[in-house]
């Protein structure tokens, strides 16, 4: 806020001293009349956005030898602060029931939509970022097995996402899943 104060200090100081330097010679030589009012008004108008570039130019001159950052959006400065860990999961299917890994997916992206949950589906592969949770599902290429991963800050978190895809395998495409050897 103190810079926000200071920026627009120095605009009204650098505002003020270009509207004397381009006014003052004006009215002194042709007096105050219609035509110098109208020739006033638009050096007024005008010095205001050579005002802005001016400022903005010597920023680092002006304002104090500092230039403000942009500030990061809520969503990055969480995911700054809480590094999230990613966890893999790997699910095979048990028996063959004439749905394929891609299919699997494919029908996973569908759920998704139907649930109004915004992902990425490309290239066959599921891509969630949903504020410092993401997630990412793919079919294992010439196996009967879907693989992921999940970030999130939590454990708990973690193991939902995962839990989640494994249920919607299991109750709602009917696969039955066997355990990976470690």
């Amino acid at each position: 806020m103190r810079q926000d104060r200071r920026t627009i200090l120095v605009f009204a100081l650098l505002y003020a001293a270009f509207a004397a330097v381009g006014l003052w010679p004006l009215f002194g030589t042709g007096g105050f009349n219609d035509a110098t009012f109208g020739i006033g008004m638009v050096i007024a108008i005008a010095l205001f956005p050579v005002t802005a570039i001016v400022l903005t130019v010597f920023a680092p001159f002006l304002l104090d030898g500092r230039v403000t950052k942009a500030k990061m959006p809520q969503v990055a400065r969480r995911s700054v602060e809480q590094i999230a860990e990613r966890e893999h999961f790997d699910f095979a299917f048990a028996a063959w029931n004439g749905i394929e890994s891609a299919e699997a997916v494919t029908r996973l992206s569908r759920r998704l939509h139907a649930l109004e949950i915004t992902h990425r589906f490309d290239g066959g592969e599921i891509m969630v970022v949903e504020d410092a949770v993401r997630w990412k599902v793919a079919p294992v290429p010439g196996a009967l097995r879907i693989a992921g991963w999940v970030e999130a800050p939590d454990p708990e978190t973690r193991a939902m996402i995962a839990a989640a895809v494994e249920e919607f395998l299991i109750d709602e495409l009917g696969i039955r899943l066997e355990k990976l050897a470690a």
